[in-house]
């Protein structure tokens, strides 16, 4: 056989002791010792577990016709080791004698032919690391020295993880990484943690009920570099970085002196109202969201509400997972955000200046005295700038009555 039939027929022998989901000691080591015989190396056997893992992965004849009789007999070995011939076993086993066409008859001489070889293999051992047989009783390899009772005596290793429908699920392997014991401790105080065994590697699945993202953190902080893990959110894979995004300003709002102000900016002179810093919606005189609307009059302005919730809500929706978003504050704020405001310092509003003419904008012409002489100051104008937070606070005030905000307060958050 060429080395792609080679992987095939590995693979066709694989999918019976992956049948049950369960890879139990016998079966593990009826592979070892079918790899052995047939000269696969241990390229050969990776590659065919990566084969034989696809969904749509299906069991073909391959080789001339006395190979494919031999595959179905190694299929057969496998399907018995364990001692339980099981109904999806059967069922691959007849389909793949179908394709080669041999009769019911050849297939109960292939059972006893395969009860004969298993009394052989009980009565020793194939190393798992070099491939030599081993008596029974052996601790070690005669060749290598390495342990082989651990074959025989270890406990089946599951195969496929049982992903929830809900919630959050982290998937990682088995690395040398160093904060890789870390992240197996914080996976196994998960409320739910399974671990399977995978191309002869161990891989961990821990998983949370739907909102505690906040309880992934730890793992999530130590799986931090590794190349081997997933995320999945009501059991679909979601990309790593659009669940935690947030996870960088989260260690940072962690760190801060005063953590539950930190969303709201005041620690970098660059307020904002709705408890998020990265939203990039401040209350600054520059900010582009103070221009979302139009002017009604020569000193009116209305905001496009609708516009500020569009731009609100794609924003969080890269950030969805952060436990610190307080959805219903971000709510209660625009509710209490004015529909209009007339431009005066008294009302605390003024106009953006642009000098240069853009769609929906005015044009203002400003008499100003500078030491007795009067000039006229003339600007384009497409939106307003906060004069001050004095606005600011009393929506904060109400925005924080409205949801029972007992951690944080106004005067802490805006200057």
């Amino acid at each position: 056989m060429n080395p792609s039939e080679l992987v095939q027929y590995l693979a066709n022998v694989m999918s019976i002791a992956r049948a049950d989901g369960i890879l139990s000691p016998t079966e593990d080591t009826a592979l070892s010792s079918i790899a052995a015989e047939i000269g696969a190396k241990r390229k050969d056997s990776k590659d065919a577990e990566r084969l034989v893992a696809q969904p749509d992965f299906q069991s073909r004849p391959v080789g001339r016709y006395s190979d494919r009789i031999r595959n179905i007999e190694d299929m057969l070995f496998v399907a018995l080791a364990d001692g339980n011939l099981s109904a999806e076993e059967q069922a691959r086993i007849l389909a793949f004698a179908k394709q080669i066409s041999i009769s019911q008859e050849q297939i109960d001489k292939i059972v006893a032919e395969a009860d004969a070889r298993l009394k052989v293999q009980r009565a020793s051992l194939v190393c798992p690391k070099c491939g030599a047989r081993c008596q029974g009783g052996a601790k070690f390899c005669p060749e290598c020295g390495a342990p082989v009772q651990a074959v025989a005596q270890g406990l089946a290793a599951r195969l496929q993880f049982e992903y929830p429908s809900t919630g959050v699920a982290i998937e990682f392997a088995e690395t040398t990484a160093a904060t890789f014991d870390a992240a197996l401790q914080a996976a196994r105080a998960s409320p739910s943690f399974q671990e399977i065994e995978r191309s002869r590697k161990k891989w961990f699945l821990a998983s949370w009920p739907a909102g505690t993202v906040a309880d992934t953190l730890q793992l999530v902080s130590n799986l931090k570099g590794m190349r081997n893990r997933k995320v999945l959110v009501d059991g679909k894979e979601t990309p790593w970085d659009q669940v935690f995004a947030f996870l960088w300003c989260a260690e940072q709002r962690n760190a801060a002196y005063r953590p539950a102000e930190f969303c709201f900016g005041g620690d970098e002179k660059r307020p904002n109202l709705w408890g998020c810093k990265q939203f990039g919606m401040d209350w600054v005189e520059w900010a582009d969201w103070f221009s979302y609307g139009k002017y009604i009059g020569n000193d009116v302005f209305q905001f496009d509400k609708q516009r500020i919730v569009h731009e609100l809500e794609n924003r969080l929706h890269g950030l969805r997972f952060c436990p610190h978003i307080r959805v219903n504050l971000i709510q209660a704020v625009v509710s209490f955000f004015p529909e209009r405001v007339r431009v005066s310092d008294r009302d605390g509003w003024k106009y953006k200046e642009n000098y240069q003419q853009t769609p929906d904008s005015i044009k203002v012409v400003r008499k100003e005295n500078y030491g007795g002489v009067t000039s006229a100051h003339e600007f384009y104008s497409d939106g307003v700038a906060p004069v001050g937070f004095e606005v600011a606070k009393a929506i904060l005030k109400k925005a924080f009555a409205q949801c029972a905000v007992q951690d944080l307060d106004v005067k802490a958050v805006l200057p």
